[in-house]
């Protein structure tokens, strides 16, 4: 809740909060109580946190974790402990790969999901060669290598790479000068939060929107930066498991009711604290309201599935992460503000369980 990335932790508490109200906050005759902690970004504070929330407040699950680094360092002690997190955004590869545990599982993405498609897209669609940009941690490094498989393997070039300094970029007038000086025919990128907002207005301030096409994650790009972003943004595509024009009935309704209770357009953000919200609510169903038995709760996860705002929804067996559609998006100006348009799905897409693909 505090840091470059509070945004998101409040937009997935706003979107959780909003699904447990609708249902009015009960679940397999199960009164759902919420009590949050910052984590502050930082493992160490984590960590204190998490032992607070369980062995303290005797929570019966825990959700949310924003930053990969985080969940990274929270994996031994779920674990260990044999309680449930569901993770509603940290993207890292490695919990659904050699750090899985069947007491993590996640109702957002991996790193490897919304970039792997996007690699091969940009290659017939866009250029064949590109310049790489990500934060120096362990999400930014996923987000690239997973673009990278996919691209390289299509025959694409990678010119070049950077990786910026984390959490706080500081000027990025040298990375965009470097970006610059390769005069790449497209660049890859993947920011969040305020990090996002400085590369693309650097990128914008430094002549390259509209002239070297940006290619990006997602998040770069998101609802939640795209006011301060501006113009610099506009025409850059990206790849996500959700748009806010999305025109189907849950995500109308969800929208319009976020808007409506926030004052704020949804975001994606939002969206995974929302389905984080019925998934909690489905597996209390599924026990009965029972979460004495861990290894239930466990086992009732893959059963779950549902048509969510970001469309068909499924948690994987394997992965223990959602299988879901990824949309190629482009900004656009609707109705006088930036949104991101879906210019293409590109069909359903589940997490690999390991890394034969990046």
């Amino acid at each position: 809740y505090s840091g470059i990335y509070a945004v998101l932790g409040e937009s997935i508490t706003e979107g959780l909060r909003m699904y447990l109200d609708e249902i009015g906050n009960e679940a397999g005759g199960r009164k759902v109580e919420i009590v949050t902690e910052d984590t502050e970004m930082t493992p160490d504070v984590a960590q204190q946190k998490a032992r607070k929330l369980v062995e303290q407040d005797e929570v019966d699950l825990v959700a949310g974790i924003v930053s990969t680094g985080v969940l990274y360092g929270l994996r031994d002690y779920f674990d260990a402990n044999k309680k449930l997190l569901i993770c509603a955004n940290a993207g890292g590869n490695k919990i659904s790969r050699e750090l899985k545990t069947p007491y993590i599982w996640r109702t957002s993405f991996s790193n490897w999901q919304p970039n792997w498609p996007l690699g091969r897209w940009a290659y017939k669609n866009v250029a064949q060669k590109v310049f790489m940009s990500a934060p120096d941690y362990g999400a930014g490094h996923n987000m690239v290598d997973a673009f990278a498989n996919s691209f390289e393997t299509a025959g694409g070039e990678i010119m070049g790479t950077q990786f910026t300094p984390f959490p706080a970029m500081g000027d990025p007038a040298p990375f965009i000068t470097e970006i610059k000086g390769a005069d790449p025919p497209m660049v890859f990128c993947f920011y969040s939060g305020g990090a996002a907002v400085t590369f693309v207005q650097a990128y914008g301030e430094f002549g390259l929107s509209g002239r070297i096409p940006l290619v990006c994650a997602g998040f770069t790009v998101e609802e939640d930066v795209l006011p301060a972003e501006g113009p610099a943004a506009l025409g850059a595509r990206s790849a996500l498991h959700w748009s806010l024009l999305m025109d189907n009935p849950v995500n109308r309704k969800f929208t319009s009711a976020y808007k409506e209770q926030t004052g704020k357009d949804a975001n994606v953000f939002a969206v995974q604290g929302y389905d984080t919200g019925r998934v909690i609510a489905e597996l209390l169903v599924a026990v009965q309201g029972d979460t004495d038995d861990v290894n239930r709760m466990v086992d009732s996860l893959p059963g779950i599935s549902f048509d969510s705002p970001r469309g068909p929804f499924q948690l994987d067996i394997r992965s223990q992460n959602p299988t879901q559609h990824i949309y190629v998006r482009e900004v656009q100006e609707v109705d006088g503000a930036l949104h991101n348009v879906v210019i293409e799905d590109l069909g359903a897409f589940t997490d690999p369980g390991d890394n034969s693909l990046g």
